[in-house]
């Protein structure tokens, strides 16, 4: 009996923690998973979550159907752009390789999950893989690679919404440190793992949270057992979970994990509390034989049976005692595959309750039996541990050839740094060699551009030389023409100064025979004046007479007046008046134009002409016609204004 309490313990407290995954789904989840796939309309991205989902809910009836489920979840995923379905897929083939006992390709398909979920990119599923990852390791003896794993997958899916398996990696730490009597931290997990699955509100979250706290309660309360409240409080957790499992059980996917629970309670009620709370323990036991029975657990089956088999030899009553074991017996050899070392630990049991019988041959024949089948378990244990060693040497192969592809990866590493070395100082090099041929190209291109700027140069020197000695020729040229011109303009101006000479003595002379008539006249206007006095005239003829006289004395006495001015006139005057009316004025014009010039008025003019004043006035509209003038201009005013910007008496004078 002794050997069934042990079996029991080991699985109450090793089998919670690693059932997790690895659990049956109950049969209204698979039957709701077959509605699914069969409604109209569902995406690929949908058909392919579902089959993973229907993988895991077939595990427990068949692994081969499993397998073959979430290998079409493979197959159709490989046709969705999104790599994560991939990565997805390979991560439940972990599981449920792992659970046939194929470790290898279990590795394998961890090692493509990473690979796809690297590739699609999604935060989530390469959090999902490292928690998968940890699972394994978990399980193939590795708990420091698996927390270092665990802690991966928290890290990478913190704060992500849809981050289903936060509570499951809260779960498997809790185990771990379990394992590792550190129930400080296995609490702290514990806690950590209740609060996430009660944000959630998932039940098969929930009851392993609930399951997680009361077996660290339940593992502090091993520690010191004088800490009842510790024991209540495993019981309440306990408790809390078959609760939640029985108001959600059409919707709860684990059944296998509530009948560890109630087992487990059992367990501490028989342990640790007297015997009146029997039927409390017996409670829980029907619980668990019920679930056991119905997901297909022999763990639990034997368990139950044994620790009943157990009250039953405690009460002195070994005939039920030996009726539970064989009952026990008949319920794992229902299975296709009875557990060797259970049937093994059975008999041993129904071998001890003949001993105590007295049932001797009974007793022996037990022995037997016990020896048989726990020589089968040997075997199968001998073969589990064969593969898990040759899993192990795989999986430390797989490790070596990761380090020596680290190593030569490390190695090629520095090679190419080495490599890069290499061709950068060739580069500096190269490009040294470069600087200095562009900068002897340079100097070179220089040099001769200093050559042909000094060639330049002097080519201008000479040039500048033959232009300054042009330039000097024609500045003596130039002065020599200049003193010619020079020359020339003193001979002109000496010429037209005699001119202006012998001009100005012509017109002296005209003016002196003209001042001679004046006196030859005004005598003999002087002599008809008196010879008038001294004969008897008209009165009337006398005053006409004396009258003309006196105007004649006048226009003598202005014409001395204006004598100067007239010996001032230059000959170009006329000149230049005649090439302006075109060589058409007269000599009666020019003179006209002459007492015009000099400010006489119409009636003067006409007096000094001896011709009436209209006779001076038609002459004037003769002159502007030649001279080609406008209605609007004076004559006397162009003429004045012709004689100012014609200067007369600076050349005379000069």
């Amino acid at each position: 009996m002794n050997h069934i309490l042990k079996l029991r313990l080991t699985i109450v407290f090793v089998a919670l923690f690693s059932l997790l995954t690895a659990g049956s789904f109950a049969q209204t989840v698979r039957d709701s998973l077959q509605k699914v796939l069969q409604q109209p309309g569902l995406t690929p991205e949908e058909q392919v979550m579902t089959r993973i989902r229907m993988g895991r809910a077939l595990v427990d009836g068949s692994r081969k159907d499993a397998i073959a489920s979430t290998q079409t979840a493979l197959q159709m995923s490989r046709t969705l752009k999104d790599r994560k379905y991939e990565a997805l897929a390979h991560s439940a083939l972990v599981s449920l390789e792992y659970t046939a006992e194929d470790t290898a390709l279990a590795s394998h398909h961890l090692d493509s999950a990473f690979l796809f979920a690297r590739e699609s990119g999604d935060q989530l599923t390469l959090a999902s893989v490292w928690y998968r990852k940890g699972w394994l390791e978990n399980r193939t003896g590795k708990p420091h690679e698996a927390v270092k794993s665990f802690q991966e997958s928290l890290k990478l899916g913190k704060g992500l919404p849809g981050n289903i398996y936060e509570t499951n990696v809260y779960y498997n730490l809790a185990s771990i440190y379990a394992d590792w009597n550190d129930t400080e931290t296995q609490y702290r997990y514990a806690k950590a793992c209740l609060a996430s699955a009660l944000t959630r509100s998932d039940p098969d979250d929930i009851c392993n949270g609930y399951q997680a706290m009361a077996t660290s309660f339940e593992y502090q309360f091993n520690g010191d057992n004088s800490k009842r409240e510790l024991l209540d409080s495993a019981l309440y957790y306990n408790r809390r979970a078959i609760a939640i499992y029985e108001a959600n059980a059409p919707s709860i996917s684990f059944h296998s994990m509530v009948a560890l629970l109630a087992l487990n309670t059992a367990n501490l009620y028989d342990q640790y509390f007297p015997r009146t709370y029997r039927d409390s323990a017996q409670h829980y036991l029907d619980i668990a034989l019920k679930i056991g029975k119905e997901t297909d657990q022999q763990e639990v089956v034997a368990s139950c049976y044994g620790m009943m088999s157990t009250f039953a030899s405690n009460d002195g009553n070994y005939n039920r005692a030996s009726d539970l074991l064989l009952a026990g017996l008949i319920a794992l050899k229902t299975y296709p595959a009875p557990d060797n070392r259970l049937m093994a630990h059975l008999m041993e049991a129904l071998s001890e309750v003949a001993e105590k019988k007295g049932d001797l041959p009974k007793a022996l024949e037990y022995a037997r039996e016990y020896s048989k089948y726990y020589a089968k378990a040997f075997d199968v244990d001998r073969m589990a541990i064969a593969k898990k060693l040759e899993a192990q040497y795989q999986a430390r192969q797989r490790e070596q050839e990761l380090v020596t592809l680290q190593e030569k990866a490390a190695f090629n590493r520095k090679l190419n740094i080495v490599y890069i070395g290499l061709i950068i100082a060739c580069l500096v090099a190269l490009l040294y060699l470069f600087r200095s041929y562009h900068f002897r190209l340079q100097s070179t291109i220089q040099q001769q551009k200093l050559l042909e700027k000094e060639k330049q140069d002097g080519v201008l020197q000479i040039r500048l030389k033959e232009e300054e000695a042009l330039r000097l020729q024609l500045e003596k040229q130039e002065a020599e023409l200049q003193a010619r011109l020079q020359a020339e303009e003193a001979a002109r101006l000496q010429a037209e100064q005699q001119l202006i000479q012998t001009q100005k003595e012509q017109l002296q002379k005209d003016l002196l025979a003209g001042t001679l008539q004046v006196e030859q006249k005004n005598e003999l206007l002087e002599s008809l004046q008196e010879k008038l006095k001294e004969k008897a005239v008209q009165p009337d003829l006398a005053k006409q007479i004396t009258r003309m006289i006196e105007t004649h004395k006048r226009m003598d006495k202005n014409f001395e007046t204006t004598r100067t001015e007239f010996e001032n006139i230059h000959p170009e005057f006329f000149r230049k008046l005649q090439e302006k009316a075109g060589n058409s004025l007269t000599k009666l014009d020019l003179k006209h134009c002459s007492y015009i010039s000099i400010g006489l008025s119409t009636k003067e003019i006409a007096s000094h002409l001896g011709v009436a004043p209209k006779s001076i006035l038609m002459s004037r509209y003769r002159i502007k016609q030649k001279l080609g003038l406008g209605k609007e201009e004076g004559l006397d005013a162009y003429l004045m204004a012709w004689r100012e910007n014609n200067p007369l008496t600076e050349d005379a004078a000069g």
